[in-house]
């Protein structure tokens, strides 16, 4: 090891074991899995996620004993896949190994193209000629001021003018970098006053988080598809992951696209416990496999089947998304928009008027995509990705 490697690996274990039991066993094996990222040739920024995750893997109960853990570990897998992914030791191939997710080959070579998705700020200008399918966005935030960006305003907003628009209907306020619904505010008008992420508030105190936030967009809030309020609660949120590859021979295909329902135990963001996850048909749009998602408490992933919504008793597989043919042309002439890169996640909530583009990114996780659609199992994927069976 040299003293930079050291150095921040200190740095990252310190971190962990502060939010952590901190014993001495979980500081072994997170430096072991902090090694093993190394040598197995991931991409240094990532070193301190795969080593959090499995050794929170290790020491979580995932019906893999712990003496058997390591042969998983070994080949880039935490062992939590086998439940969640139905993973097995004979199909195990099928499935992207994080060594291969993470290894630098695999990612955008230029910083000025990784830009484009890391800052949302940027994907909005990048996206210019489908603002028709984005959310509106209002203001830019920094520092407090409120700078017009889709509005006819020759002077920058004020908390009055948020207000006005709040009469309209609801605004959502994301930090411009990060993601898992970190910083994410609902702002609305409830009755005569006003409401944070579905909790009352008075006047003022939106005014002061107005004034607190920086680096920050405020856009329209993407209310989903009357098909999904009516399947999953007025107050839940419906999120489509599409995953596409600009392929060199046979140009944009969708190679997987999954769905991320609400609950009343999920809350307003969907990458947590009680989110439901399920497979969407390539070609029809028919929900199926429904999973419950837990185990965030351990940093693993739980899988619950379910084919009921657990608030309304909705067949969730009785489900089509609508506006479902729009939705995968338009997914597929973004791809090709930004053919120069080539493997895009485009987070993307179905309204009663069609869609909104939450988000893209270049690098998107497929966890929550492979219990529906092993990566792996997609020749677009093994031509996007450099892959290897271990």
């Amino acid at each position: 090891m040299n003293d930079a490697f050291d150095s921040k690996l200190q740095e990252n274990l310190n971190k962990y074991l502060s939010k952590s039991d901190g014993s001495p066993e979980r500081a072994e094996k997170y430096i072991e899995f902090y090694t093993l990222a190394r040598d197995m040739g991931v991409v240094p920024f990532r070193y301190a996620r795969l080593a959090e995750e499995y050794t929170d893997d290790y020491f979580a109960e995932t019906g893999v004993p712990r003496e058997e853990k390591d042969w998983y570990y070994l080949r880039g897998i935490p062992t939590f896949k086998t439940g969640w992914d139905g993973l097995t030791k004979e199909n195990y191939n099928d499935f992207i190994s994080d060594f291969d997710f993470y290894a630098p080959v695999n990612y955008l070579k230029k910083p000025q193209l990784i830009k484009w998705f890391d800052y949302k700020l940027t994907t909005w200008y990048v996206l210019s000629c489908f603002r028709e399918y984005m959310p509106r966005h209002y203001f830019f935030i920094e520092n407090g001021e409120l700078i017009p960006m889709d509005l006819e305003l020759s002077r920058h907003g004020s908390a009055e003018d948020v207000f006005a628009l709040l009469r309209q209907g609801p605004v959502a306020m994301k930090a411009c970098t990060g993601g898992h619904g970190k910083g994410f505010f609902k702002l609305e008008a409830r009755g005569e006053g006003w409401a944070v992420n579905n909790r009352p508030a008075g006047e003022e105190e939106i005014r002061e988080l107005l004034a607190s936030l920086d680096d920050y967009i405020l856009t329209g809030f993407a209310v989903p598809h009357k098909l999904f309020r009516e399947a999953c609660g007025e107050q839940s949120f419906a999120v489509l992951r599409t995953v596409s590859v600009f392929d060199k021979e046979d140009g944009p295909q969708i190679t997987a696209i999954s769905a991320r329902l609400g609950s009343s135990a999920a809350g307003l963001v969907s990458d947590y416990d009680g989110c439901i996850n399920c497979g969407v048909d390539l070609n029809t749009g028919r929900i199926f496999n429904p999973l419950m998602r837990t185990g965030d408490a351990e940093n693993i992933l739980r899988r619950n089947p379910m084919r009921f919504h657990p608030d309304t008793g909705v067949d969730l597989e009785t489900l089509t998304v609508p506006h479902f043919g729009m939705l995968t042309d338009v997914v597929k002439k973004i791809s090709a928009h930004l053919s120069m890169t080539p493997y895009l996640v485009m987070d993307i909530v179905p309204t009663d008027e069609g869609f909104q583009i939450l988000e893209i990114n270049s690098h998107g996780q497929v966890r929550n995509l492979e219990p529906f659609y092993p990566f792996r199992k997609n020749k677009y994927n093994l031509r996007a990705f450099q892959t290897r069976d271990w």
